[in-house]
């Protein structure tokens, strides 16, 4: 009995020795994790999603997404593959493969990396360069383009931030430009300060003059070569789906582009002088949005109420702001649609307006026969057309009360930022 007793014990403690033994040997080969821990790229700490095994990161605007060399972490021991500082491209997600020490556990990411499109717009003007030097050389006795300087270190300051890229180009830049399909949207801003009548014809002035040297604003050297050059390019840009926004007289050059169908269909009531208009000074400048007020062009508009105007009314430009009151518009008193002048009802004469011209009316005055902004939308291969051609329009600021053009910039900042939207809508 007792010789099997110990027979028994000496079972149990082999048994036991041998579950111990095999407990450790367990132990020690136990696999490891396979875990992608941090993913980064420079400055950029992607998300991970453990469950999903995804990872995704969004870099800065316009980088280049081709040849990064992402820093990983991977859990202990183990490898992955891509290696981490490995330059990888990530146009399209890429699956990277996490191998724990022991080999024998396996783990898939899907890394999608993202880099916004960097918003680009130009801003067209006379000036040779965007500098106080260059503007100041553009005044004289009869003409100053203070008001388009402006309008560029508006658009420059306001406009460009760590998304979006503002380039300045003058006229004869853009004449020699050969990538101006890589702006979203230009602006063309020309007011002159000459005589409305003359700088209406821009680009090109039938009277032998040049309106798009940046030496001189208005010459009596005519130009037709480098005017010729100009209009090729913008054309080429619109035709190509490029988006324009044209401050002014530029609005001018509608017929000269292909916007409208005829040169009789361009803007045709151009006045006003180089000079500010005394007696514009005590009022404010109010005018009617005629289109969807629930548009993204009207998005931030301070309204008023004016007995004067149906609403929704807002001021361009307060009372207390000097004005030089000078247009470009669209009248619908006269012209190819109105063949009796004010005679025929308003209602028809805007119905023929719009018929013949092919755009939409987006500000109007508070009688309802101008047209100070309108629009046409972007059709076929050709791109969309913004054009502010009021007097109430007016980048003039001459002793302003405070925020006295504030809707001027909302205005522009909303017409611009569409227009972007709309180019990058089209590329996805």
């Amino acid at each position: 009995m007792k010789k099997m007793r110990k027979q028994i014990i000496w079972a149990f403690m082999i048994l036991l020795a041998v579950s111990l033994v095999s407990s450790c040997k367990k132990d020690s080969e136990t696999p490891g994790e396979a875990s992608i821990i941090s993913f980064k790229i420079g400055d950029v700490t992607a998300t991970i999603n453990e469950t999903a095994k995804t990872i995704t990161a969004e870099l800065a605007p316009g980088l280049d997404v081709t040849t990064l060399q992402p820093v990983i972490m991977v859990s202990e021991g183990a490898t992955i593959t891509p290696a981490s500082g490995a330059t990888t491209d990530f146009t399209n997600p890429v699956t990277y493969t996490v191998k724990d020490k022991t080999g024998t556990v396996t783990n898939s990411y899907v890394v999608t990396v993202t880099s916004a499109t960097l918003r680009k717009i130009a801003f067209i003007g006379a000036a040779a360069t965007n500098t106080d030097a260059a503007w100041a050389a553009l005044s004289g006795t009869d003409y100053d383009l203070m008001d388009d300087k402006t309008a560029a270190n508006w658009c420059v300051n306001s406009m460009a931030s760590s998304t979006t890229q503002v380039t300045y180009l003058s006229f004869e830049d853009a004449a020699a430009a050969n990538d101006l399909n890589k702006y979203h949207a230009i602006w063309i801003q020309f007011d002159g300060g000459w005589w409305g009548g003359e700088v209406a014809q821009f680009p090109v002035n039938t009277n032998g003059n040049c309106l798009l040297r940046g030496t001189e604003p208005i010459s009596n050297v005519d130009c037709p070569d480098l005017a010729a050059n100009f209009i090729a390019k913008i054309k080429g840009y619109y035709e190509a789906g490029g988006n324009l926004f044209l401050g002014n007289y530029a609005g001018s050059m509608v017929d000269e582009l292909g916007v409208v169908s005829k040169a009789e269909y361009a803007p045709n009531n151009s006045w006003g002088g180089p000079t500010v208009d005394d007696g514009a000074t005590a009022s404010a400048w109010n005018v009617r949005w005629a289109a969807d007020p629930t548009s993204p062009l009207f998005a931030g508009i301070s309204l008023t109420t004016d007995p004067g105007i149906q609403a929704p009314a807002f001021t361009m430009v307060e009372s207390g702001a000097l004005k030089k009151n000078r247009s470009d518009q669209y009248s619908l008193n006269f012209g190819p649609w109105a063949p009796n002048g004010d005679a025929d009802p308003l209602a028809t004469r805007t119905a023929s307006f719009l018929s013949m011209t092919g755009c939409k009316i987006l500000i109007e005055n508070g009688g309802e026969n101008e047209g100070q902004m309108v629009m046409w939308d972007a059709s076929g291969s050709k791109g969309a057309v913004i054009a502010a051609l009021g007097g109430t329009y007016d980048w003039y600021v001459g002793d302003p009360v405070t925020n006295g053009d504030r809707n001027i910039k909302t205005l522009t900042k909303n017409c611009l930022n569409y227009l972007v939207d709309q180019a990058l809508s089209k590329k996805k």
